[in-house]
């Protein structure tokens, strides 16, 4: 288990319910809440009063004008993939001892659970702003806390144990973008050669540490309270200098060189650089789907640019043509032998109808600014996902870890698909929440079963396998203690083995 508070994405725009709400409840459309609870709103505690909710909870934090920063917050509660289906009062009994540890048990909150991923998660939006003293709270040191309260929830419920002490050192936006594009980070580049190559011992001051930089290409430049990283010509591109390591924070450059002393302009930087960022994949496995990938977003943002040339073309000539239209009808109201009152009268009229005219002309042009790209492979993560749901090896093999439970194997390459109401997984596969917590994760050639493995569990694994793989011949993976009970039921439903394999 592991509890994480949520930070926006941009530190301007601050979470907001009625945004955050919507997305916990329905994603994109569709409807992904399997368990609801809220909590400290009396009368307002069903799935059906999720809106009303809304506003009171935001009505209370309009009655906080001090506060400045967000008032709401957003925490996840992630559960590992093996791990059982709670039941919803082991849910409520989570959520509840994670606010107290947060010193937010008196807050109105809303916790919803997620099941359509490989793993459920809990997402809990908690109102800041005390329903009484209207004082905002801010859980500070909530992280350690949420620690050893997870270690102690997987003890009680008997969860996974889920390794907690690794520190990661990518920010959000750096995870994000790598596990989005696949293409390495500037954080992570920034970290794996600047880092590893400047040695800080040999440089005795803040010019020789600035042109040693600059043969990266890069500049060291002062940002809020510390330093920052910034490519020369892509000042979009940056990182923090402790992300480098603990000597490059500010306060560590400072001793060892005193105050600090800005170095050259950009322009100057970028004449000298000799090792620059470029963005190239992460893993050189599969190499070849990456460079597919590649290739089709290339496609697809030049299918964008002749598209939007061509809508360029066509509403300048549509504009052309209206106002060749009403200066040919300005001229022949020029040119009629009638008094000036008349023309007047003429040309007012003219005037309304190009303004009508006009404004039906941008009606027409909204409607053609809806382009359509076509197939356009996505984010890193939905191609392969893509892939993945097409049969792809490489991105299964990408994508999918080794089933650790129980599974059933087919090398067939006709296979039924199972009808399935739960929305396709990051990882291109589904998974099916069954009657008594029972979760099975279907993938291109593979149904692994999720969690408890009871005789119950596993008959439904093998009939699963029978509806999609048929009868043919199929491999069982499981552990010594589950494969002979896992092949008699396979046997009794009549699938031929081929293959039986421990781990």
């Amino acid at each position: 288990m592991i509890i994480t508070p949520k930070q926006p994405r941009n530190d301007k725009t601050h979470s907001r319910l009625s945004r955050l709400v919507p997305y916990m409840l329905r994603g994109k459309g569709e409807e992904r809440c399997t368990w609801y609870v809220a909590g400290n709103l009396p009368g307002l505690d069903r799935r059906e009063d999720a809106e009303l909710a809304v506003d009171v909870m935001e009505l209370l934090q309009d009655g906080n004008q001090r506060a400045k920063g967000s008032k709401t917050y957003h925490l996840v509660i992630s559960f590992h993939p093996m791990d059982r289906r709670l039941t919803p009062a082991e849910l409520a009994d989570v959520v509840a001892r994670t606010l107290r540890a947060a010193g937010l048990e008196e807050h109105q909150y809303i916790a919803v659970r997620h099941s359509e991923q490989d793993h459920e998660h809990l997402h809990v939006a908690v109102n800041r702003i005390h329903p009484e003293t209207l004082k905002i709270h801010h859980p500070y040191k909530a992280i350690h806390a949420y620690q050893v309260l997870a270690r102690m929830l997987e003890e009680e419920l008997g969860l996974h144990r889920v390794d907690r002490s690794r520190v990661r050192e990518q920010s959000h936006r750096a995870r994000d973008f790598e596990a989005h594009q696949s293409v390495e980070s500037f954080a992570r580049w920034a970290r794996r050669t600047i880092g590893g190559a400047a040695e800080l011992d040999r440089i005795g001051s803040w010019p020789a540490l600035h042109e040693e930089l600059g043969r990266f290409g890069v500049r060291l430049v002062p940002r809020g309270n510390g330093l920052a990283i910034v490519d020369a010509t892509r000042p979009n591109l940056a990182c923090k200098a402790s992300s480098l390591g603990r000597r490059w924070s500010k306060q560590r450059l400072c001793e060892r060189y005193g105050e600090f002393v800005p170095g050259p302009s950009p322009a100057e930087v970028a004449r000298e650089q000799v090792h620059p960022y470029v963005e190239r994949p992460i893993q050189s496995r599969d190499d070849d789907l990456w460079s597919e990938y590649q290739d089709a977003l290339r496609a697809a943002r030049t299918r964008r640019a002749e598209q939007r040339e061509a809508l360029a073309r066509r509403v300048e000539g549509a504009r052309a043509a209206q106002r060749q239209q009403f200066k040919l009808r300005h001229h022949a109201i020029a040119a009629m032998p009638i008094p000036p009152r008349e023309k007047r009268k003429h040309y007012k009229a003219l005037s309304f109808e190009k303004k009508v005219a006009e404004r039906k002309l941008r009606t027409k042009i909204r409607d053609w600014r809806v382009i359509s790209v076509g197939a356009h492979p996505g984010s890193w993560k939905q191609f392969l996902a893509t892939q993945a749901a097409r049969g792809d090896r490489r991105a299964i093999r990408r994508l999918a870890d080794r089933p650790r439970d129980a599974a059933i194997v087919s090398d067939g390459r006709h296979v039924r698909a199972l009808l399935s109401r739960s929305s396709r997984t990051s990882r291109g596969s589904i998974v099916h929440n069954l009657p008594k917590g029972i979760r099975l994760r279907e993938s291109a050639s593979t149904i692994e079963l999720l969690g408890s493995t009871s005789d119950e569990a596993l008959q439904l694994l093998v009939e699963m396998g029978r509806q999609r793989f048929g009868t043919s011949r199929v491999r069982l993976l499981a552990r010594k203690d589950v494969q002979r009970r896992l092949a008699d039921i396979a046997l009794e439903r009549g699938l031929e083995i081929a293959q039986e394999r421990e781990r």
